[in-house]
């Protein structure tokens, strides 16, 4: 008997071990990496793109447009950055990312930008949207496609709300957008220095120091970045749009759907090496340096150094071939005025025009009185 329950129990050991080292099967996981990407300067123009003009959910990236149609109102003098703004039941009844808020507490508007700028905060975006709204978030919501009209950019940007909340929680459409139109949106935030200085922080308070906010952008500080805003729900993923700017390279960089922050974030990452192993930010032209010579006559000297009439500089392959082509008065003769037009010149990448521009002359030049000594050159 002793015998038999010990070889049954033996038998039951052998099949629990067998079964716990049973090999699992593969999980094949067919969620791509990302659905979109784009990387360009601050002039328009794009060195890496996929998918760029597909339009996804833009989740809380929305609240770029929300911001800088709440500072428009602002430079329009409709709105303050110090005014009190109400707090209700309509804000109060946000979800998602939020910071902590009262009925009928009033919140400067300073603080809800950096609240929606930095920790992303859906209250905060609502707060923003009723007050630049005049206390309508659909009448914001209009003035938010509006602009994205103004800026040619309504067939790849479209809202319904002030915070990029799914559907669900909205009972509105989802707002859509594609990366071309994030990275165009991108570069309109560049004209907002009051955007940027708030976007470029890591940590801030706000409500006289009783809250205190962490950006949501992991990458802040590396590598140049210094913005701009990064979005998630779960129909949109894991979204961001990035401004750098390293080695005097202004650029932007937009990852729509990442299948994790840390794909999406490496993503970016890559994109930007890739970018500055290949290119490079080159001064061309500088106002305070000479293009080249003309000679003068009447003048105190032979010849006269002249300029263009402005800096420019462009980002460039480092191996391109950059030139110069001047057309210009064959000589000049005295007096001539500071600002004095005399000729054009083009810039020139692998042969092709990239900027156009006067020489001038930037100095007054006097006729020389009779016996005077002429120097070769000033």
């Amino acid at each position: 008997m002793k015998k038999t329950i010990a070889i049954l129990m033996l038998l039951v050991v052998t099949l629990s071990f067998a079964k716990g080292t049973k090999p699992k099967k593969n999980i094949v996981d067919n969620i791509p990496d990302y659905r979109a990407y784009i990387l360009g300067d601050s002039e328009g123009n794009v060195f890496y793109e996929e998918n760029s003009m597909q339009k996804y959910p833009l989740a809380s990236v929305t609240k770029v447009m929300t911001i800088l149609v709440t500072l428009d109102e602002i430079r329009k003098g409709n709105i303050s950055l110090y005014d009190q703004v109400p707090i209700d039941w309509e804000i109060m009844s946000v979800g998602g990312s939020a910071i902590p808020l009262e009925s009928g507490e009033k919140v400067l508007v300073l603080d809800l930008l950096k609240a929606a700028a930095i920790k992303s905060a859906n209250n905060a975006a609502y707060a923003l949207a009723k007050h630049a709204g005049k206390g309508s978030i659909p009448t914001f919501v209009e003035m938010m496609n509006e602009k994205a009209r103004k800026l040619n950019l309504d067939k790849e940007l479209e809202f319904f709300t002030p915070a990029g909340l799914p559907d669900h929680m909205t009972r509105k459409k989802l707002d859509m957008g594609s990366a071309h139109g994030i990275y165009e949106l991108s570069i309109e935030a560049m004209k907002y220095p009051e955007y940027i200085a708030i976007a470029r922080q890591k940590n801030a308070e706000i409500k006289d120091g009783t809250v205190k906010l962490r950006s949501t952008i992991h990458l802040l500080g590396q590598e140049g970045i210094y913005g701009l805003k990064t979005g998630y729900h779960t129909k949109s993923r894991f979204n961001i749009t990035i401004l750098s700017n390293k080695n005097d390279a202004n650029i932007v960089t937009v990852v729509m759907g990442g299948k994790t922050p840390k794909i999406r974030d490496n993503k970016i990452l890559e994109l930007n090496a890739k970018f500055h192993e290949n290119y490079r930010n080159k001064d061309i032209i500088k106002k305070d340096i000479p293009i080249l010579t003309i000679p003068l006559s009447g003048g105190y000297a032979k010849n006269i150094r002249v300029y263009g009439s402005k800096s420019f500089s462009c980002i460039v392959k480092k191996d391109a071939d950059v030139s110069i082509v001047t057309e210009r008065e064959k000589k000049l003769v005295a007096p001539l005025k500071k600002g004095t037009v005399v000729g054009t010149y083009k810039v020139l990448v692998n042969g092709e025009v990239v900027f156009k521009d006067n020489l001038i002359v930037n100095r007054e030049v006097i006729k020389k009185s009779f016996m005077d000594k002429v120097v070769d050159i000033f």
